[in-house]
């Protein structure tokens, strides 16, 4: 999955990003840095640098050369200025000043340029929302029940009038990306209702089934038992994952014949010598757990991410079973379709055949915490705009307070390090429930909820100053 045509491109626009991801840390910092029309210059002269390709009315233009001479200047008269792209950059106040002078007149010519060159494909409010206005892009990671504290991120960027332009989910961070995508606007009461139905009961059973796409384990994921009630349309019980409100990704990890570094036969009888399996005992499996897990992280690099919602040929299918496959943890969960659906069974045939797939499991083994992904998905013109803000999740971030957890954590670590690359701001979750805590009550949730608002409004200045929308350069 290449995240656009020219991977060139990629260092670039990153390079940019930080830039003014780093300014506006800078100025939140020292006020004094940069007055707001400096602030501006800069900021809309990084925004111009960024443009490649432009959605018009009657579809992309490319608009590569005419921001080429813009980007080269404003990346040499940056670095300059000591306004770096290394995650702490801090400018030079006295050589800011000046370089943001002449970003503004840089950024001016380059603006009447894309005019006069571009003005009969792309009407001005078009280009100058493309480089004025963000999208916000949400990637929530997994971590089982620790996942429920993003129902606090959602509750404040509601609240902030900050809504998601695009989620992408891996795991539980998929679960509840799927209720958030249902509508635009969040109200917790819908995933109270949620909370108030699931019982581990519905959720899980131990029983002998069929294993045609998933990875074998003891417990059995009933998903559209489940939650499957809050998915389905008028005329037909499938909800493509494509019909979203909000458009959604599920990340799970696609796994080849051979790959695996033991027998199906050894995750599906994980858990086998614990007659009822439920939180408590499953506890007590977490060391063997761990082990088969840090086995697979080991070799995830063989894997194959499979971004349902994103990828060619995943658009149509059902949203449940996309999250139910990102949710498969190996050895733990198993999740399949087994029922009669020739749509669904013809969906998956073809990406395996494709994608030459022996299995599906939980994304966590290739990308727990989809800021790539959710990067990737904007610069594919998902979302219709390359302007965007992508607050990536974690709530599975290495804690010593959670020893039982810390192994699993720090091995998932490196890839998430790695995705986080993507992110303008990576954001893990101090206080997060256990991750075995998979259906709490509906008080417990209201707690977590407010745990997540308070842990994530620390960094809603910064949130609400990357996302306001640039004045016009005049």
């Amino acid at each position: 999955m290449s995240a656009i045509d020219d991977k060139s491109r990629v260092p670039i626009l990153k390079s940019l990003e930080q830039r003014e991801v780093n300014l506006v840390r800078a100025l939140l910092k020292e006020p004094e840095l940069l007055d707001a029309r400096g602030e501006l210059a800069v900021r809309t002269a990084l925004s111009l640098s960024r443009l490649y390709r432009v959605q018009g009315p009657g579809g992309e233009v490319d608009v590569e050369e005419a921001v080429e001479g813009l980007r080269d200047e404003t990346l040499k008269l940056l670095e300059v200025a000591g306004l770096k792209d290394k995650p702490n950059g801090s400018p030079s106040p006295e050589k800011l000043r000046p370089v943001a002078t002449i970003l503004r007149e840089r950024a001016l010519r380059t603006q009447e340029l894309l005019y006069a060159r571009h003005g009969a494909q792309l009407p001005r409010d078009t280009l100058d929302r493309e480089v004025r206005t963000k999208c916000l892009v949400v990637a929530a990671g997994g971590g089982g029940g620790s996942g429920y504290v993003y129902l606090g991120a959602f509750k404040l960027l509601e609240e902030c009038g900050l809504r998601p332009s695009l989620i992408a989910g891996t795991s539980m961070g998929a679960i509840l990306g799927l209720f958030r995508a249902r509508k635009a606007r969040w109200e917790t009461a819908d995933i109270l209702n949620v909370v108030r139905s699931l019982s581990w009961g519905k959720l899980f059973r131990v029983l002998s089934m069929e294993s045609r796409y998933g990875l074998p384990a003891a417990l059995r994921l009933y998903l559209r038992a489940s939650i499957g009630k809050f998915f389905e349309a008028d005329d037909d019980a499938r909800f493509p994952i494509c019909n979203t409100t909000v458009p959604l990704i599920a990340v799970a990890s696609g796994i080849r014949a051979g790959v695996l570094p033991r027998p199906l036969e050894y995750y599906e009888g994980l858990l086998s010598d614990v007659r009822l399996v439920n939180p408590l005992t499953l506890g007590r499996k977490i060391p063997a757990v761990a082990t088969a897990l840090i086995e697979l992280f080991q070799i995830s690099e063989r894997f194959d991410p499979v971004c349902f919602g994103l990828d060619e040929g995943t658009r149509e299918l059902d949203a449940v079973d996309a999250i139910g496959f990102s949710s498969a943890l190996p050895g733990v969960i198993h999740y399949d379709i087994v029922r009669d659906d020739d749509r669904m069974h013809e969906v998956l045939a073809t990406l395996f055949a494709k994608r030459d797939l022996f299995r599906l499991a939980d994304g966590c083994l290739v990308e727990n915490v989809p800021a790539k992904a959710a990067w990737t998905a904007v610069h594919k013109g998902l979302v219709g705009t390359r302007n965007a803000f992508v607050l990536a999740m974690d709530c599975f971030a290495p804690k010593l307070t959670t020893p039982a957890w810390l192994a699993m954590q720090t091995i998932v670590l490196n890839q998430v390090q790695r995705s986080a690359e993507y992110a303008h701001l990576y954001k893990a979750f101090k206080s997060p429930p256990s991750p075995l805590e998979l259906t709490p009550s509906v008080n417990s949730v209201i707690k977590i909820l407010e745990r997540g608002k308070e842990d994530l409004a620390s960094d809603l200045p910064f949130i609400q100053r990357m996302m306001r929308p640039l004045a016009a350069l005049e």
